[in-house]
């Protein structure tokens, strides 16, 4: 199997002086060649491992850009471990995470580094970057050392450990190997083959698996060209401009091209050639809406822990109503179904993560053969038709993608002694709660403020309903 540094060899003298990331400056769109482009991650990785940052684990907490990829691809072919996270997380999220891991540096935005400065000062054996002041400075020094790279090739090693969101227990480490990222790559080149001829423009956060696979890693095989979203508020003027032909989206952003529909934009839509929706339900009206309007509209299902995608609609299947064909080098099983079928997505192969790091979480999700039960539900059909049931535990997910566990946020409202019960359900495809208290309201509408500072914005609780307590106290 190819590793990392080996494509991107490849890619400098097979694709030298092809554009490959685009960026918006300045309201002009720049490109950086593919040669540059591995000059610019080689020359960073000579910079970090001249520090001594080899094998050690390198946090990312920013937003989009071309410096994101290129510490994103120089961490995991050259110096270490890559470690994403969304640069929405709070200085509590980080917290809990850097507890977790022992991480040697984080690369921040100057926002976020500004946003983050109480937690630097008590993290003093980490070392912290802000990638705009410091990134074009390394890059610069590493490009005038002639030093020989030497690549990471084994391809069991962890290159990348993302994580889930922890509100009030310990965040769930996720380790992914090269082989664990490349899995899969085969079995969608098959069914949706991206090229060097492909444009791809992307918009969705780096951090997610989803993207950071399909989007960039992926585009290290393909010789797919990348254009970065300037902004989410000039995403449709940007995607008309650049009329791309592969494009990750989430259901969020799908609705909002439907309610902002013009003919102009549905004949961009239609010259997209792969239009992937995943990270949450779809809604098979909004599905038949784009296919029958001509657009390659292609559902995706999958978890961080399966390295994304676990089944990918075929283009031009009829079937609106199931999630997606499962990818014939998975195996998919359905545990204790029901007399319908439904039962717990089980999922084995190559993709599948080893289990969470250190297994720090209290009931793992990985069996003793290695098989990661997702906590979905699901019918799978005999043509690998797989249709998704709702969740075995309680979660939220939201539209955007992101998963919230109602479970976490409830014992956080209940830390507080005058509140009876607290129920959290969704709403508008964002966490509400229902509380039992015989507190003032002010004093409760005050203790939500304080939680919700505590929380990235996607997890605040948006509407508290408060009810008298009636039954005379929590039950013991």
């Amino acid at each position: 199997m190819k590793s990392i540094c080996d494509y991107l060899e490849e890619d400098r003298e097979k694709w030298a002086d092809r554009p490959y990331i685009t960026t918006k400056v300045h309201g002009s769109w720049t490109s950086r060649t593919f040669q540059e482009v591995v000059g610019d991650i080689q020359g960073l990785s000579r910079s970090l491992l001249k520090r001594g940052y080899q094998d050690k684990h390198i946090m990312i907490c920013s937003e989009n850009s071309r410096e994101w990829i290129l510490l994103y691809l120089a961490v995991m072919a050259y110096v270490g471990t890559c470690v994403p996270v969304d640069k929405e997380w709070t200085a509590y999220d980080l917290k809990n995470t850097l507890s977790v891991l022992p991480v040697s540096a984080v690369f921040c935005s100057r926002t976020q580094m500004e946003r983050l400065k109480e937690l630097k000062a008590q993290e003093p054996d980490t070392d912290w970057f802000c990638i705009e002041d410091t990134l074009p400075a390394l890059i610069r020094e590493g490009r005038a050392d002639a030093c020989p790279l030497s690549g990471r090739k084994d391809p069991d090693r962890t290159a990348m450990i993302l994580f889930t969101s922890g509100t009030t227990n310990l965040p769930k480490a996720i380790p992914l190997t090269q082989a664990n990222l490349f899995a899969n790559w085969e079995t969608l080149y098959r069914r949706t083959p991206m090229t060097e001829q492909d444009r791809s423009y992307v918009f969705l956060p780096f951090h997610h698996v989803y993207t950071g696979v399909a989007n960039i890693l992926y585009t290290i095989i393909s010789g797919m060209q990348l254009w970065l979203c300037s902004d989410l508020t000039q995403m449709i003027p940007e995607l008309m401009e650049v009329r791309p032909t592969v494009v990750c989206t989430v259901p969020l952003f799908l609705y909002r091209m439907q309610e902002a529909m013009t003919d102009e934009l549905m004949d961009v839509l239609r010259q997209i050639r792969f239009l992937y929706c995943g990270g949450s339900f779809t809604d098979p009206a909004a599905k038949q809406y784009f296919i029958e309007q001509g657009v390659c509209l292609l559902e995706a299902y999958g978890t961080t822990e399966t390295s994304s995608v676990i089944a990918l609609a075929v283009p031009g299947d009829p079937d609106l109503l199931s999630n997606g064909v499962v990818f014939e080098n998975l195996r998919v099983r359905i545990l204790d179904p029901d007399e319908h079928g439904a039962g717990e997505i089980v999922v084995s192969g190559g993709s599948v993560s080893s289990g969470y790091l250190n297994r720090n979480d209290r009931n793992s999700e990985f069996d003793q053969d290695g098989a990661y039960h997702t906590g979905d539900l699901g019918i799978l059909s005999d043509s690998g038709h797989l249709y998704l049931k709702g969740r075995k535990k309680r979660m939220i997910l939201t539209a955007n993608g992101k998963n919230i566990y109602v479970d976490e946020l409830e014992q956080l409202i209940l830390a507080h002694p005058g509140i009876i019960t607290a129920k959290v359900y969704e709403e508008g495809h964002h966490p509400a709660a229902s509380i039992v208290s015989d507190l003032p309201e002010e004093e409760i509408h005050a203790y939500m403020e304080q939680i919700n500072r505590r929380l990235p914005r996607y997890k605040q609780i948006r509407k508290v309903s408060i009810r008298p307590d009636r039954l005379g106290g929590r039950i013991k």
